[in-house]
This record gives C-alpha cells, sequence and structure tokens, in this order.
C-alpha cells in the first residue's frame, strides 16, 4: 500500500467530518419533519367565514388580508397598559372579532392602511363573544338577549399566533443548512488541496505547508522505514495520527528519547501496562506519545535510531532475569514437594 502524508490528512479529514455531517443531517431531517406539524404550519386563508372549518380541521395558525375593520373599544390591557384591542367586521349579517396587537391596530387607529395583511391563531373563546355582544347590546340601549348570536365563538387571535416559535424553527433549520454546506465545501476543498486542511498547520513550524505536504509524501513513498496502526517512521521524520491532529517530529531535532512504563486503569476493568515515548531537545521541542504494544515501541525506536536504547536492552534482561529466577524458584519448589511425599509412597 502507498502511503503519503496527503492521504493521512484526507483520511484524517473524512474521519473527523463524517460524524458532523451525519449528525448535521439528522438535525436537518429532523427539523424539516417538525416543520410539517400544525403547529408550525400557517395557512393562506382567503374567506373569514370559513374560521369555523378551519378550526375543526385543525389548521388553527393563518394569514389573512382583511380591510374594512371597525374598533369594538374593548382592549386588552396587562400594567395597566393596553396590549391588543378587539376590532370586528360585518360577514353575513354577524358580527367577527379579531382581536390585534396594539402595534397592528395602532396602524388602523392613524389611517396609515385601511387594508392589513397579518397572521392570527384561530381560537374558540366563547366568553368573549358573550362579552363582546353584551357590551354591544348596552351601547345600543337594547336588551342582550336580542344580540345572541351576533359574534360567533371562532376568533382570529394575533397574538396568539406562534410567530416565534414559527420563525426560529426556520432560522435553526438554516443556520444548520448553512453550517452542513460549509463543511462540505471546506472537506472538497480540503481534500482536492491539502494544504487547506487544518491538521496540515502543524508543518508551519518548518517552512512552507505546501512544500512540506510534498516532501513528506516523499518521504513516506521513497524513505519509509516503519509504518504500523497510526505510527509511521520515515527516514528523517516521526509520524504520529490522531484523529483530531497529526504529530510531526523530524528526527533530527531529538536530543533526548527514553521510554517510560506506567499502570493505567481504563474504567473499572484491571491496569494495563502503558508506553511512553517521550522525545526532547534543549530548545523547545517536547514529544510524547503512548503505546499499549510495547514491541510497537520498540520498533519505533528501533527505526527511529537505527538501534534499541541501552536502557530498553537493560529492562528487558532484568525482566527476562526476573522470569527466570521465578521459573528456578517454582521448579525448586516443586521438587521439595515431590522428595516429602516419596516416604509416604513407599
Amino acid at each position: 500500500m502507498q502511503h503519503s502524508f496527503s492521504k493521512l490528512l484526507r483520511k484524517n479529514l473524512l474521519y473527523m467530518a463524517l460524524p458532523v455531517v451525519l449528525i448535521l443531517s439528522a438535525f436537518l431531517l429532523l427539523m424539516s419533519q417538525v416543520s410539517r406539524l400544525e403547529m408550525f404550519q400557517s395557512h393562506s386563508l382567503d374567506d373569514i367565514s370559513r374560521l369555523r372549518e378551519y378550526y375543526t380541521s385543525g389548521q388553527t395558525n393563518v394569514t389573512i388580508t382583511l380591510e374594512g375593520l371597525k374598533s369594538t373599544g374593548i382592549s386588552v390591557m396587562e400594567n395597566e397598559d393596553p396590549v391588543a384591542e378587539y376590532f370586528y367586521l360585518m360577514v353575513g349579517g354577524r358580527m367577527q372579532l379579531i382581536l390585534l396587537s396594539e402595534k397592528t391596530a395602532k396602524t388602523l387607529r392613524t389611517g396609515e392602511s385601511e387594508k392589513i395583511t397579518f397572521s392570527a391563531c384561530i381560537i374558540r373563546d366563547e366568553v368573549t363573544a358573550g362579552y363582546v355582544e353584551g357590551e354591544y347590546a348596552n351601547s345600543l340601549g337594547i336588551p342582550k338577549k336580542e344580540m345572541e348570536g351576533l359574534c360567533p365563538e371562532y376568533i382570529l387571535d394575533e397574538t396568539s399566533f406562534p410567530l416565534m416559535r414559527i420563525r426560529l424553527l426556520r432560522i435553526a433549520s438554516w443556520v444548520v443548512a448553512s453550517v452542513l454546506g460549509l463543511i462540505m465545501l471546506y472537506v472538497l476543498a480540503a481534500t482536492a488541496f491539502p494544504v487547506l486542511n487544518h491538521e496540515a498547520r502543524v508543518l508551519k513550524r518548518f517552512g512552507s505547508v505546501g512544500r512540506y505536504i510534498r516532501k513528506l509524501d516523499r518521504e513516506m513513498e521513497k524513505k519509509l522505514r516503519f509504518s504500523q496502526d497510526n505510527v509511521t517512521v520515515t527516514e528523517n521524520y516521526l509520524i504520529v495520527s490522531y484523529i483530531t491532529h497529526i504529530d510531526v517530529v523530524r528526527i533530527d531535532d531529538i536530543k533526548y528519547l527514553s521510554k517510560h512504563i506506567e499502570k493505567r486503569r481504563k474504567g473499572l476493568g484491571r491496569p494495563m501496562h502503558v508506553y511512553r515515548l517521550t522525545a526532547s531537545n534543549a530548545d523547545d521541542l517536547y514529544f510524547e506519545a503512548d503505546f499499549f504494544d510495547e514491541e510497537i515501541i520498540n520498533d519505533v525506536i528501533y527505526f527511529m535510531r537505527g538501534e534499541p536504547l541501552l536502557e530498553y536492552e537493560e529492562h528487558i534482561l532484568k525482566e527476562k532475569e526476573e522470569a527466570e529466577n521465578e521459573m528456578a524458584l517454582q521448579e525448586l519448589a516443586e521438587e521439595q514437594e515431590a522428595e516429602r511425599q516419596e516416604p509416604g509412597e513407599e
């Protein structure tokens, strides 16, 4: 298999981008399904006499254009300030009630526009309809009973329209779609031009990023010494790749190289050995990488130096000696146990 730094950049880019793309796509699909719910829909209403039909079918959020609205003189107060006002429109001999926000009502009162287009929610409110009937009857000086049925119980209420909820869903869908589109564009651009990959910024300390990408491509193709798992050793570089970043160390810059062994517990499991490789110099280089396989770290060190570290050899010899001593003690114990059992067998 041909190795190259550019392929490594592309692979890590796909590993990072794929989960994000899948999550954002799932969010976008979920929001598109949610937007189809009736509570987020807004229907066009051309005939105000069809309020009951729309309400019964569940199409309560509507947009309508009306003219000739007249004020009932009844306002909705909040902290002694008007926040909405009831208007009416005579339709088929009945007084159709419309509750408009104070902002829309002000537009009608000032005469800025006789025809208005607004979004409202169709509600059923028999109490308000009866109250308006009574107030209207009092203003005319006639018995309330004569006005029964004048106001339909279905009312257009602008203040109940879920404008903010619908707007937030649309904005969220647009934001998610935009972010998804930008990520896809970035993936395509960084795939075609590896120098745009954010993980390539690690090469800035060496000089031109584009030039060093090409140099590492040649190194990994023609001067490869070792490559296993996420570690690559070439004649001049140590490259350790993680999903979120790539570490590149120039071997000539390393003055001190060491290996440390420690025990680490993963979750509730048993402690396991972790082998840490440390490379540094007297300037600003300090690099660490952890390995769970001692054979791999030993191979990495061998191909970086051309020979194993003396302290590794001493460590291996010490472990071998301890194992041989333990085996000898076990054999001695077995021989002594056998000697104790011989007289009894005779």
